[in-house]
Parts: structure tokens; sequence; C-alpha cells
């Protein structure tokens, strides 16, 4: 019995892995579609649309690196991720602060500052981009 639930929790361990890896990608796919939001709405000052796009961001942005695990490598990601792990938390830092600029400002109105805290926000995800993905 003990050998079927080593074997069972051995062939288990890939699937856990795949599923973290298509569960971040599903995130970034929000991300991208929430930046594509973000940039449509100040367009039209839209607010609300940018504060549900900022925080979809923030969210995940404050919860990213624990879609890292090691381990969890994929396509997309590149291995500094996981020999610079401090570096990729900074990072997300960096975002997930960014996007809640973004949502205050929006949440009090201040339509003058969305383009530049868009333009930061935008900033973050390039560089992490730079230095994180393949």
């Amino acid at each position: 019995m003990k050998n079927l639930i080593v074997i069972f929790i051995l062939l288990s361990i890939p699937a856990i892995g795949a599923g973290i890896v298509d569960k971040r990608k599903e995130n970034f796919q929000t991300n991208k579609e929430s930046m594509k939001n973000i940039y449509q709405a100040i367009k039209v000052n839209d607010l609300q649309q940018i504060i549900e796009s900022s925080n979809k961001i923030e969210l995940f942005a404050s919860e990213m690196v624990d879609y890292f695990p090691v381990d969890s490598s994929s396509r997309g990601a590149s291995d500094d991720i996981w020999t610079n792990f401090d570096g990729f938390k900074e990072k997300a830092q960096k975002n997930e602060t960014a996007a809640k600029l973004l949502k205050n400002a929006a949440q009090q109105n201040k339509i003058d500052e969305l383009n530049e805290l868009f333009n930061q926000l935008s900033m973050t995800c390039k560089s992490c981009h730079r230095s994180f993905k393949n």
C-alpha cells in the first residue's frame, strides 16, 4: 500500500508543476488584456475600468512569485528567474506598486496623472520581461 502511495505522489508531481505553469500563463494573459483595457480606458476616462484592471494586475503581482516554484520552467520563463529569485521578487514588487499607484490615481480622479502612471506600469512589465523572459 505504501508503495502505491509513493508511486501516485511521484506520478502527480509533473502534473502539479504543469498546472502551476498553465495557471501562471493564464494570469499573464489576463495581465496583457488588463493592460490593453487600461490603455483604452485612459483614452475615454473610464476610471472604473482602470481601477478594475489595475487591481487585477496588482493582485497577480502580489502573488506572482508563488507561480514560479523551483522546477516549474516553461518555454517563456528564463532560468534567470530561479538563479536570481531576489531580483525577480523585486521586479514583481515594483509591478505591484505601479499597479497600485495607477489604481489609486483613478480612484482619486487624478486624470492628469493616468498616462504617466500607465507608462510607469508598462515599464515595470518591460523591465521584468527583459530580465526574466525568454
